[in-house]
């Protein structure tokens, strides 16, 4: 960066800075990022409002923190306001929404959350997690582990966490944990200190052209991070080498400033893979791997952690047992939830955080909201008959997430009847991954497609949540008795069909992106106090 780009950036960031004491308003204030922002924004001095086209369970809980929240959208809003903060998808999908057309002609500053964030976290050591799976729960274990270490951090997490009790968290020292995303280059507003990479595969078919694209842009972010003197922390890069993905951004980073740690659950070649990882570090670094053995999935979800410290030299004699060799039991289920968990253990561990800490926050932790969230579990009332179900909410809407989230359903309780509810995200999504779509849902029994959820996008006519159930239907495992696919119409019929299938003993997984847990509401409403399990 030139003398120049670099005080055009520093001016940018003293603008930004600026606005958070200063009178602001959230245009969809019931997202799960910009709500937590807009309460941090709150502690800054800033005088937070916001609003939201429909009302929700956050939304009411900003009201309660005292935030003026109106459902529905005007220009009114804006008077007295000196900004407006707005989510990205805002400006692909609405360019002329009256909000942000009102704040244009008032001359308001118009700004994403992401950005106002960036300013907000350039002076604390900054924690982030990115990749395409598990950042909610590796972001969540990691600012768990913190606080039981004793760390204090402030948190932005992309999810409820119930033991937090919010999507947010303010603390009183320098480090800051967040939930980095990549759609609309979003985490190129943070320079963390210290970057977990889950996972890394196409996604966002609806922003970024191909896969070239959207390496590119993870490359740009850890090109980004801060190499500065400041903290004592090295730049560190923490990454999961189960993924090629991630290998491959790392060969693309070449000499890179800062230190490489991987994890790995691969543990049937770990030799080869530690010989791997130190060639595609460049530099001839031994990089520290962790490495999760001794796995039980079936029934419960348990591991034991070794660190291999020097690399291809001697890989197995240098393995050093963590957590005094002792088994680490996880409440989430499923290999990709280990995964998640050791990228956590990783990277607290380079922080400096106990052993003892790290192992109480592992398991002390249940999940958090709609990742993989044990909704009821018991005797459910509908339409004056009884059935002893199990119901579970899940964020997932990538192939690869949905087929990791039904295995770890099976695997957890493999006597039941599986269920699998799901509800197709973004139309250009389905379109690109159609064919990975249909050999997703092999672990189910029954499965019901909802139609799509536009999201940010509108219908182009090219794919229907009907073709997805067509495909579905025409594989070989659904051929047998008892196995069915069902195309569910919109919302409310595919939960009349789902009522229509329950039967004692069934585990139903809804699965989507957006507004298909209002299933598990309705069907909650009826059958009375539901049993949450984390």
């Amino acid at each position: 960066m030139n003398t120049e780009s670099e005080a055009i950036a520093q001016d940018r960031q003293a603008e930004l800075r600026a606005l958070l004491s200063r009178r602001l308003h959230f245009m969809g204030i019931g997202g799960q990022g910009i709500s937590a922002l807009a309460r941090l924004a709150q502690t800054t001095g800033a005088t937070v409002s916001g609003c939201d086209r429909t009302p929700s369970a956050t939304t009411r809980e900003l009201a309660a923190a005292g935030i003026n929240v109106t459902i529905g959208h005007s220009a009114q809003h804006l008077q007295g306001q000196e900004a407006l903060i707005i989510t990205p998808a805002v400006l692909a999908v609405e360019p002329d929404h009256k909000e942000l057309v009102a704040a244009r002609q008032q001359g308001l500053p118009v700004v994403t959350w992401q950005e106002l964030l960036g300013a907000l976290t350039r002076d604390y050591c900054l924690l982030s997690v990115c990749g395409v799976h598990g950042k909610g729960t590796t972001t969540s274990l990691l600012a768990l582990m913190l606080i039981e270490g004793g760390l204090d951090p402030t948190c932005v997490i992309g999810a409820v966490v119930p033991a937090l009790g919010a999507n947010y968290r303010l603390g009183q020292s320098h480090f800051f944990v967040n939930e980095a995303d990549e759609f609309n280059h979003n985490f190129w507003h943070y320079h963390p200190r210290l970057t977990v990479v889950t996972s890394i595969e196409y996604e966002h078919p609806e922003f970024f052209a191909d896969y070239e694209a959207f390496l590119q842009a993870f490359t740009h972010f850890i090109q980004g991070m801060d190499l500065s003197e400041r903290w004592p922390l090295p730049p560190t890069l923490v990454m999961n080498a189960d993924s090629p993905g991630c290998l491959e951004l790392r060969a693309r980073l070449g000499h890179w400033a800062g230190r490489t740690i991987f994890y790995t659950v691969a543990a049937e070649a770990i030799r080869e893979k530690a010989e791997q990882l130190t060639s595609i570090t460049v530099k001839g670094e031994s990089p520290l791997l962790f490495e999760a053995h001794d796995l039980k999935l079936e029934g419960e979800t348990s591991f034991r952690v070794r660190l291999y410290a020097e690399g291809s030299r001697g890989a197995a004699s240098q393995a050093r047992s963590l957590f005094g060799g002792e088994k680490i039991a996880l409440h989430v289920p499923g290999l990709h939830n280990v995964q998640n968990a050791l990228g956590a253990i990783a990277a607290a561990q380079s922080l400096g955080v106990s052993e003892e800490a790290i192992k109480r926050a592992l398991e002390g932790f249940r999940g958090s909201r709609r990742r993989f969230e044990i909704r009821h579990q018991g005797p459910l009332l509908l339409a004056g008959r009884t059935c002893d179900v199990i119901l579970i909410d899940d964020y997932a809407h990538h192939p690869t997430a949905i087929a990791a989230t039904l295995a770890a359903a099976r695997q957890r309780y493999p006597q039941r009847r599986l269920i699998a509810v799901y509800q197709p995200h973004m139309y250009s999504r389905t379109k690109v991954f159609f064919e990975q779509f249909v050999e997703a849902f092999d672990e189910a029994d029954v499965v019901v497609i909802s139609d799509i959820f536009p999201a940010r996008e509108r219908d182009t006519g090219l794919v229907h949540a009907r073709d997805l159930a067509v495909a579905l239907a025409q594989r070989p495992r659904f051929s047998g008795e008892g196995r069915q696919v069902l195309y569910g119409g919109d919302r409310a019929q595919t939960e009349a069909k789902l009522r229509s299938l329950l039967g004692d003993g069934d585990l139903v997984l809804i699965m989507g992106a957006g507004d298909i847990y209002l299933v598990t509401e309705q069907l909650l409403g009826e059958g009375g106090q539901s049993h949450h399990q984390g």
